[in-house]
């Protein structure tokens, strides 16, 4: 029997939104979305069927099924697409996708072959963990990209050796994890394989121009979720250099693979790209605290893992930060010490033979006002909890930052934090 009403939802939903305004979203992962300023106006087009596609009147009539009255959410939905396009430098996109791993699983479904090869990043170079298991569920073969564990990178040079000896069809590039950005424009001028580039977590910054764009490193297809490094909905997206055969392919198994263009949210997307000054602020906060904050960290002892390790010098800093603990229980509680003090962070297992520590980011933070300014009280009670003090005493230190700082929120806090 279903225990739960209406009241009980609501109450909890409640519960936990005033929570989450008391506290400090420190992950790479969790966004909190420019759309919460945007939604009062899509809200009506949650439920419509909308097509991504324009017709004359002679395709109408071919049509399998039609829904009276979308022209216009077509038109818009197309620019959409096109404004995707633009802004990413690329010919063409589209956003039928929904979320990260769907994009990979539909992606490859669209363009790949049962016994084709695929070249990846392993999990402890970064790469997802679920995507070896999405591509050979597909029929597909994997074969690892070689680490170099010393410097916590690709070895490029015996990845090239393994391409030409494996002549995988597809490279894939799919960097869950990094400290720096790192350069695989080695990869995308390769002959042969179509390449592919998950931006899922740094599309911000290829947006706004702080990072290499992978499509003019060489890599033909670029894939990414919109709710990570981007402050957008829970939705993903693809983009192509050329509007070749491959690109063809994928349109038409997308069209297979997602019956609806999911409109509201392709909007939202649309209202959010169109946010530039956001962008463009949320984009420096977001890089700027989470080095300021490594840096307090560093100064207090706290075993961070120094970004300077990893690649070359000049490979531009990412907004994650690893903290190494090793063993797994040291870090689990670490992890629920800082949850209950009101840091939220996530307890994983860390790339590169690392071992079992704490990952950080700021991705919701930035969005909810934390900045460099406030790097030195945050490290300071990380630092505390570290050392002990119990998470009472903490809390409210972490309430008071997180209030001060949401008065400098990107998105302003009304439509986000309950009052207190």
């Amino acid at each position: 029997m279903v225990r739960i009403d209406r009241e009980t939802l609501l109450n909890s939903l409640a519960k936990q939104r005033e929570e989450l305004g008391r506290s400090i979203v420190l992950t790479p992962v969790d966004s909190l979305p420019f759309i919460l300023a945007d939604r009062e106006h899509t809200g009506f087009l949650h439920g419509l069927y909308l097509t991504d596609k324009l017709r004359d009147p002679a395709s109408k009539r071919e049509a399998k099924i039609l829904f009276g009255g979308r022209e216009e959410a077509a038109r818009d939905i197309v620019d959409i697409h096109r404004l995707l396009a633009t802004t990413l430098g690329a010919a063409d996109g589209s956003l039928r996708l929904l979320a990260g791993l769907h994009a990979h699983a539909a992606v490859f479904m669209g363009i790949g072959r049962v016994g084709q090869r695929v070249m990846l990043l392993p999990e402890e170079a970064g790469g997802h963990f679920n995507a070896h298991a999405i591509l050979e569920r597909l029929g597909l073969h994997t074969v690892d990209i070689p680490i170099d564990y010393e410097r916590l990178c690709v070895d490029r040079a015996k990845t090239l050796r393994l391409i030409d000896r494996h002549q995988p069809d597809f490279v894939f590039i799919d960097r869950s994890e990094g400290l720096r950005y790192e350069d695989f424009s080695f990869l995308g001028s390769l002959e042969g394989p179509v390449t592919v580039f998950d931006a899922s977590q740094y599309l911000t910054q290829i947006i706004t121009g702080t990072y290499a764009n992978p499509l003019d490193w060489g890599f033909q297809l670029m894939l990414f979720s919109l709710h990570k490094s981007f402050p957008g909905p829970q939705k993903a997206g693809v983009v192509t250099r050329e509007r070749d055969k491959t690109w063809e392919r994928l349109v038409k198994a997308l069209s297979t693979l997602v019956s609806s263009s999911h409109a509201e949210n392709t909007y939202l997307v649309g209202l959010a790209l169109l946010r530039e000054q956001w962008l463009s602020d949320y984009s420096s906060r977001l890089l700027a605290s989470a080095v300021a904050l490594e840096g307090e960290l560093l100064d207090r002892g706290i075993p961070v893992v120094d970004r300077s390790r990893q690649g070359e010098p000049h490979w531009p800093n990412t907004h994650h930060i690893w903290i190494e603990l090793g063993d797994a229980e040291l870090a689990f509680q670490r992890y629920e010490h800082l949850a209950a003090s009101r840091i939220l962070t996530n307890y994983r297992s860390l790339p590169y033979g690392l071992g079992y520590g704490l990952r950080l980011g700021t991705t919701f933070s930035a969005v909810a006002g934390i900045g460099a300014e406030h790097a030195a009280e945050l490290a300071d009670v990380i630092g505390a909890g570290f050392e002990g003090e119990p998470a009472p005493a903490l809390q409210d230190r972490v309430e008071k930052l997180a209030r001060e700082a949401a008065a400098e929120a990107i998105l302003p806090s009304r439509y986000w934090l309950t009052k207190g």
